[in-house]
């Protein structure tokens, strides 16, 4: 018998209770040190963090992820960094919100490593690792990295009841997304070079039009709101490599300015 929305709901509040519990202990200081561990909000401490906790896993890694969170962005790039990392036997497992643009960014975002389906559990990120810790923000901005099997416990039976009647993708839509996911990324290279429109789109077989939408979605799926960030983002997030020579943080020089096309700077 599937089990209905009614369940899912008592299970996460459930789940969310522990996990308040325990921040609401480590708050008072009323619970050993070793349980919980209060992370930083900083991208680059919690990327380290989510980093160096994932590569620990021996057996399993299940993740739960909300679309719009700074854990979720670390917890994502962090899993990109160390999937080829890990052992053969681990499996990679995540469910991800419904959304039209996460849908077909899936094979962008995520490694081949990892199977990922379709499910909603909005306001919640967490990444539980072989039944016995988790990575978890119950509320933008509060990551936590928990050592409880009970909470472990509890996630894990939350996701194992969703995960067989969550969706997965159809093949062939898979195969279109996988395209899509290319040509953006060839889209972010021209970004990267900081080519004018009508050069990138020369370049890339495609009128300018297509490819301005496409700059419009890079920037809305990175969450940004230029292209220089948009480029930077994407980086950050293993989407383009690292250059050898590092970009320095502050403003974007005034000849690359000048260069991009008024119509498509925001």
């Amino acid at each position: 018998m599937l089990p209905t929305t009614k369940i899912l709901e008592q299970d996460l509040l459930k789940v969310r209770g522990l996990v308040e519990s325990l921040a609401a202990q480590w708050r008072s200081q009323t619970t050993n040190d070793s349980l919980v561990t209060q992370l930083s909000v900083s991208r680059e401490t919690l990327g380290e963090a989510a980093e160096n906790f994932m590569s620990q896993a021996s057996e399993s890694l299940c993740l739960i992820i909300d679309e719009r969170s700074e854990t979720t962005t670390a917890v994502v790039a962090a899993l990109r960094r160390i999937a080829p990392t890990l052992a053969s036997d681990v499996t990679v497992r995540a469910l991800v919100p419904p959304g039209s643009r996460t849908r077909w960014a899936l094979d962008a975002v995520f490694p081949e490593e990892a199977e990922v389906r379709l499910a909603a559990l909005p306001g919640l990120t967490a990444v539980v690792s072989d039944t016995e810790s988790t990575l978890v923000s119950n509320t933008p901005g509060d990551p936590a990295l928990i050592r409880s099997t009970s909470v472990a416990t509890n996630l894990r039976a939350l996701f194992d009841t969703i995960w067989p009647t969550a969706p997965v993708l159809d093949p062939r839509l898979r195969l279109r997304e996988v395209a899509q996911a290319e040509e953006l990324r060839r889209v972010l290279g021209c970004l990267q070079e900081g080519l004018i429109d009508d050069v990138a789109a020369r370049k890339l077989s495609m009128s300018v039009r297509t490819y301005r939408r496409h700059v419009a979605d890079i920037m809305a799926l990175l969450r940004t709101n230029s292209r220089f960030q948009a480029g930077a983002r994407a980086i950050e997030t293993g989407l383009l490599p690292r250059r050898s020579t590092r970009v320095a943080d502050g403003p974007v020089p005034a000849d690359i300015v000048n260069r991009v096309s008024p119509a498509c700077s925001t």
